[in-house]
C-alpha cells in the first residue's frame, strides 16, 4: 500500500469516528434529535472508487479533470475552531459563498429560497430555507486529502422529528464527469444547532488529480416534510484546509 493510501486510510477512519462521536453529541445537546440522525456507510462504493484510483495510478495516468474542477472556487476563509462550544476544536474554513452573502453559484429549485437571518454562531446574515420539495446545492469547491468533512448549522421549524435532511457530495469520477453520492440522513431541532460532522469521501479523487486538487459540491434535500414545515441550513464549513 503506497503512502498516498496509507494516508487516507487513516484519515477515513478518523472522519468515522469523529462523525459517530457528533451523531450522540448532537443527540444529547437536542431532544428533539433521534438516533435516526444517520451518517451513511458507503464504505463499498468508496472502497471501489479507490481500487480503480490505484489501477490507474499504478498506470503512471491522472484523473480527468471535468466542468466541475473547472468552475470550483478555491478562495477559504482564515480557518477557526467555531464549532468548539459543542466538543469540537477542528479549525474549519467557510466553505466558498456559504454565508450567502452571495450566492451566484449556488443552486436553487422553487422550493428553496435564501431568507434573512442565520445561525446566531457564525456571524452570517443569511441563510437557506428548504419547504416540502426542496433541493439545493452548493458552489464547487476545492478540496484535497486534508479536507475529510462538512460541517453547518441546521434547524426544523414546524416539524414532529419525522424530516431528514439528505445530503449527497457532487464529485467528477476518474472520466470527469460528474457523479453523486449520499453520505447522509439527518434530523434536526428546532433551534439552531450543529450537525453532525459529515465525511465527504470523495476528497480522496485528488490522490489521482495532477494537481493534488479535486473538486466536490454539495447537494442538500428536504425529505418527508409536513406541511408548513421547513428545514433551515446556515454557514456552511470545509474541515480543516490545510493545502493553501
Amino acid at each position: 500500500m503506497n503512502g498516498y493510501v496509507t494516508r487516507a486510510f487513516a484519515v477515513a477512519t478518523c472522519v468515522l469516528a469523529l462523525a459517530a462521536a457528533s451523531v450522540g453529541t448532537a443527540m444529547a445537546d437536542d431532544g428533539a434529535a433521534s438516533a435516526d440522525a444517520q451518517i451513511l456507510d458507503v464504505s463499498k462504493q468508496v472502497s471501489s472508487i479507490q481500487k480503480k484510483m490505484d489501477e490507474l495510478i499504478a498506470h503512471g495516468q491522472w484523473a480527468r479533470a471535468g466542468k466541475l474542477l473547472a468552475s470550483a472556487d478555491c478562495g477559504y476563509d482564515d480557518p477557526t475552531a467555531v464549532f468548539e462550544p459543542w466538543g469540537d476544536s477542528a479549525n474549519y474554513s467557510l466553505a466558498p459563498q456559504s454565508d450567502l452573502s452571495a450566492a451566484v453559484g449556488w443552486s436553487l429549485n422553487k422550493q428553496a429560497s435564501i431568507v434573512s437571518g442565520a445561525d446566531p454562531f457564525s456571524g452570517a446574515g443569511q441563510s437557506l430555507q428548504l419547504a416540502k420539495g426542496a433541493e439545493v446545492a452548493t458552489p464547487a469547491m476545492c478540496v484535497n486529502l486534508d479536507n475529510p468533512t462538512i460541517r453547518f448549522f441546521v434547524k426544523d421549524v414546524g416539524g414532529n422529528g419525522k424530516a431528514n435532511l439528505k445530503v449527497d457530495v457532487l464529485y467528477e469520477d476518474l472520466s470527469g464527469h460528474v457523479k453523486h453520492l449520499t453520505v447522509a440522513r439527518l434530523k434536526a431541532g428546532s433551534d439552531w444547532q450543529p450537525s453532525a460532522i459529515v465525511p465527504m469521501h470523495m476528497n480522496i479523487l485528488a490522490q489521482a488529480a495532477a494537481g493534488g486538487v479535486t473538486a466536490v459540491a454539495f447537494q442538500f434535500k428536504a425529505e418527508g416534510l409536513q406541511k408548513d414545515e421547513t428545514v433551515s441550513i446556515s454557514s456552511i464549513y470545509v474541515d480543516p484546509f490545510q493545502s493553501r
